[in-house]
């Protein structure tokens, strides 16, 4: 818990919304300037940032084009003087593309977006220490960094439709493959983090992790590759579904029946990933995808390895010795206290997810993260009768959440196959009408 106050401590941003980190200075979802910093700065020149003559928006000074509207940015004092502010403008004067309104969606609602954890960490990736040949005008432009820029335009042989989503790391678009004619999802690497090689050596990294689990409870992978020899790109499967915090959102608690389908599949997927030593560390319902299937309603798929760990030693580390990933609501206590993770850490985050499905409330709230955090190294979860209490008499889930919620790892179910099996119990007792 060292720099726990400088790690959970968070700021608003006056745009999306999101909760950033207390260090930061701009918001690595939109750029936008962050409450506080006019005044102070926050360790950054405030009059060197530019702003978008359109949207108005405030960004980084190294910054060239709205990633919003893709026009060229310009230093503040310009702006009651250019043109361009006067009348909003959504047509590339070039190619004639329309682009996108500043979309309003979740991060997990059937896309693959990133993890959370990338709000942590934006501050350090997002702004390079100094000038590169990476950072130039014309790969900018044709990056992901600025998401108009690619809608009707073709990388490789896919042709880009719409921007599904966007996280800290990457832009996540809809695409036609103009060949196999079918609709994929191309995950795009964001173009200011070009030059920070540890950013591109964690997406080439999810890209391969991805690709090697071959599951049909985890979302597939078809193709990687490079824009412009630059710029890395992750080719996946098209879900056609919701994410599992949108169903739990616009549906509230889940039946049991439900609960016991998707716990099945998850740990099913989960277990191929183990088996190949991969824990996936950020595991929570913007994760799980719900595919529609015509002969299986709720098909399940994983997404977001991007910040997987390899608990057998077959990758590098790279994020920095006591520095939190994860999503503070779905984080395992050993995770808190920077010891080794191994599949267990994901069956924690199962244990959460479970009691989210039946109850709609995550078992540790807070009014920070921090607070949040506390409570999982030190206290109980909240009873489930005091968010249900139809539950007064129990569900039949009690006791595996309970043990998978541990706070000492061995104390949980040992294996997602373990906990499979516990769960297909429960699955038959239900059917069968049993309580």
């Amino acid at each position: 818990m060292n720099n726990a106050n400088s790690i959970h401590q968070t700021k608003t941003c006056p745009s999306c919304g999101r909760n950033l980190p207390g260090e930061a200075v701009f918001c690595g979802y939109d750029g936008a300037l962050l409450p506080g910093e006019a005044e102070d700065g926050g360790g950054t020149d405030s009059g060197s940032s530019k702003v978008c003559p359109q949207c108005r928006k405030s960004f980084p000074a190294y910054a060239r084009f709205c990633p919003v509207d893709s026009i060229r940015l310009v230093q503040e004092e310009q702006v009651a003087q250019s043109p361009q502010a006067a009348e909003p403008r959504r047509t590339s004067e070039k190619t004639g593309t329309t682009f996108m309104d500043q979309a309003n969606v979740s991060e997990g609602a059937g896309l693959h977006a990133d993890a959370a954890y990338l709000q942590e960490e934006a501050k350090e990736e997002a702004v390079p220490q100094s000038s590169s040949p990476q950072t130039d005008e014309h790969l900018l432009a044709s990056t992901s960094g600025y998401m108009g820029n690619l809608i009707g335009k073709n990388i490789d042989k896919y042709l880009i439709q719409s921007m599904l989503g966007e996280g800290g790391m990457a832009v996540v678009y809809k695409a036609h493959h103009t060949i196999m004619e079918r609709t994929v999802v191309i995950k795009v690497m964001h173009g200011w983090l070009l030059s920070n090689a540890k950013s591109i050596e964690r997406f080439m990294r999810e890209c391969k992790v991805t690709a090697k689990l071959n599951h049909p409870n985890i979302v597939t992978v078809y193709d990687v590759g490079l824009i412009n020899d630059k710029a890395p790109y992750l080719v996946m499967e098209y879900i056609k579904g919701e994410s599992l915090a949108d169903r739990i959102q616009r549906q509230g608690a889940l039946s049991f029946k439900t609960v016991a389908n998707i716990v099945i599949q998850i740990c099913r997927g989960l277990q191929e990933a183990h088996n190949y030593g991969i824990i996936h560390r950020d595991l929570k319902p913007d994760n799980i995808l719900l595919q529609d299937k015509s002969d299986r309603p709720d098909w399940v798929k994983i997404v977001d390895f991007g910040i997987s760990h390899f608990a057998k030693g077959g990758g590098q580390r790279l994020t920095k010795t006591g520095r939190m990933v994860g999503t503070p609501e779905y984080i395992a206590p050993e995770q808190l206290k920077d010891k080794p993770v191994d599949n267990r850490t994901d069956l924690y985050a199962i244990g959460i997810i479970m009691y989210e499905m039946l109850t709609g409330k995550v078992p540790f709230e807070g009014e920070s993260a921090e607070a949040i955090l506390m409570k999982h190294l030190l206290e109980e979860p909240t009873p489930m009768v005091q968010h249900k209490p139809e539950f007064k008499d129990g569900t039949p889930f009690d006791e595996i959440i309970m043990r998978l919620l541990k706070k000492d790892p061995d104390e949980r179910f040992q294996t997602a196959t373990e906990l499979r099996l516990a769960i297909e119990q429960v699955a038959s007792k239900l059917r069968s009408g049993r309580s």
